[in-house]
């Protein structure tokens, strides 16, 4: 066997010892499909506690409405709240 054969064959060798077996993608697809049902669970939650957040300021501002300095924080809070949301692709559509 010459060496541009024997050159050939090493690295074909080379390639099939690190080249993923069917099984290896298998299993993959399998621990994206867990991370992205996991991913989703906790993104609804974070999303489901966000408008927990906001229905609370809600109330707190029109418990507090009066008093001046809570109201300013509920605002804050309220922005931060936004922020939040808006980071996380939550962000309220209003229709026109």
């Amino acid at each position: 066997m010459d060496k541009n054969t024997r050159d050939i064959l090493d690295s074909l060798d080379f390639i099939k010892e690190r080249m993923a077996s069917k099984s290896d993608i298998a299993e993959l697809g399998l621990e994206l499909s867990s991370f992205r049902t996991d991913t989703e669970r906790n993104f609804r939650s974070l999303s489901v506690e966000l408008r927990d957040i906001t229905r609370r300021l809600d109330l707190l501002d029109q418990s507090f409405s009066q008093l001046k300095g809570v109201t300013k924080e509920i605002d804050d809070l309220r922005t931060r709240v936004h922020d939040i949301e808006k980071h996380l692709g939550l962000a309220k559509k209003i229709a026109a």
